[in-house]
């Protein structure tokens, strides 16, 4: 029975190749067919799940592609359909008959929320969890909420791939002992700082003693190097440490192995170190690994810049709903120099429900972007008005403020009324109507 359900999946399959689609159309279909189909497949030895906030498809990605570089055959649902149709779709897609999955290895985008549902019938023995962030309020609550629910999913005979400089991914290792667990960071940078500079953070105290935490320097927000005073609580030993980080060279080492950034960013960083650090746990060349990184491309879709007119434009794709992802772009617009204009907007904040719901606006610190330096914030968009309020409230002097809602008018004004460099800090569906508009 089961063959014949993956037979009509897999026509399913074809037919909407031939069309041009590609969808969870046949996950969905086989479990409804067999809600236990996932039990079905005859797995890899070697299953990995990058889940988290942020950054989960592109580091799986590029696992995917590290594997393949170094002769593996590798099943990846690079589509990013995360949730449990989506993985059932991926086995389908990688199956014969028999269920037998023709890969060596499998690597999944997991949804943080849908683990607990996925690791019970395809479960991994790598486990990296990119970050733990405010992220999508209406859908996801409170960040304890999805934190509980990955634990959830979690198992003691997992190894699990965190970022030591996270005391709230550490958190993970508190009460439960796992097979083996690697931590991955950054040494200290010229541009580490010691003072807060960012409010509104998931963690100030300790969950061990409830004192505040110390930090002896910040990379950003509450990720760096960390202690309690009062407890052991602290940040840990880091097995995978980021040195000599470049952001303006593009460049970082790990190990001995100096590896080049497609990005200068924050992100990017550990991204790029939590992938290293995967491939290493599971046996890759290292060498190998960071030449596979070190070939990776910008993607247009999240980071370019270009110049236009005599300056610089630095197009920054930030995740609606997410406070982090936009206090890096506020991060990197700090590490500029010279004059500087910031737009602003989108067209949509989220494709997956109706709810407008603007209280991530105030997570993010965007005082930070009058460093002396700012020529004019121009908010555009659908919610050109209600990110306009936001800059006043943030102490943006109003007459550096422009309100413009239709993004042709914005960038219209940025390339007459402006002569400074831009920082374009938008939702994706706003980054190609933007660069088409600036004609690059």
């Amino acid at each position: 029975m089961n063959a014949i359900i993956l037979m009509i999946c897999k026509l399913a399959m074809a037919l909407l190749k031939l069309t041009g689609r590609g969808s969870s159309f046949p996950g969905e279909l086989a479990l409804k067919l067999n809600k236990n189909i996932l039990k079905y497949f005859k797995l890899p030895d070697r299953i990995i799940a990058v889940t988290g906030s942020s950054g989960k498809g592109s580091c799986s990605s590029v696992i995917a592609r590290c594997f393949r570089d170094q002769g593996y055959k590798v099943a990846h649902n690079s589509s990013g359909s995360n949730l449990t149709a989506g993985i059932t779709a991926l086995l389908i897609s990688r199956s014969k008959l028999s269920g037998k999955i023709r890969d060596d290895v499998l690597v999944m985008e997991v949804d943080e929320r849908y683990a607990k549902f996925i690791f019970k019938d395809v479960k991994p023995d790598t486990v990296v969890i990119t970050n733990l962030t405010k992220d999508q309020p209406p859908r996801q609550g409170h960040v304890d909420l999805v934190y509980h629910e990955i634990n959830k999913a979690l198992k003691e005979d997992m190894t699990l791939i965190l970022n030591g400089d996270d005391p709230y991914t550490r958190k993970f290792t508190l009460k439960r002992s796992f097979r083996k667990v690697y931590y991955f960071g950054i040494d200290r940078t010229k541009d580490s700082y010691t003072e807060p500079r960012y409010e509104n953070l998931i963690m100030y105290f300790c969950p061990k003693c409830g004192k505040r935490l110390d930090y002896n320097y910040r990379h950003i927000e509450i990720y760096g190097d960390y202690k309690c005073p009062g407890c052991d609580y602290r940040r840990p030993e880091i097995d995978y440490l980021v040195k000599n980080a470049d952001y303006d060279e593009k460049s970082i080492e790990i190990n001995g192995h100096g590896i080049k950034l497609p990005y200068g960013m924050l992100f990017g960083v550990y991204n790029t170190a939590a992938i290293y650090a995967c491939c290493s746990v599971c046996g890759l060349d290292e060498e190998k690994t960071s030449q596979t990184l070190s070939s990776e491309k910008a993607d247009k879709h999240i980071y370019s810049e270009y110049s236009q007119g005599g300056r610089n434009v630095y197009v920054l794709n930030n995740k609606n709903e997410n406070s982090a992802t936009f206090n890096q772009s506020v991060w990197f617009y700090n590490r500029g120099r010279g004059e500087k204009s910031v737009i602003i907007g989108w067209r949509e904040i989220s494709r997956r429900y109706g709810f407008d719901d603007l209280s991530w606006l105030y997570d993010i610190s965007f005082e930070l972007l009058d460093d002396g330096h700012l020529d004019y914030v121009v908010a555009s968009g659908t919610h050109a008005e209600a990110v306009k309020r936001r800059m006043e409230l943030a102490g943006i002097p109003e007459s550096k403020i422009v309100c413009e809602p239709e993004l042709s008018n914005a960038v219209d004004f940025l390339k007459t009324k402006t002569k400074s460099d831009i920082y374009a800090i938008l939702n994706f569906d706003y980054v190609e109507p933007f660069n088409s508009l600036m004609g690059e």
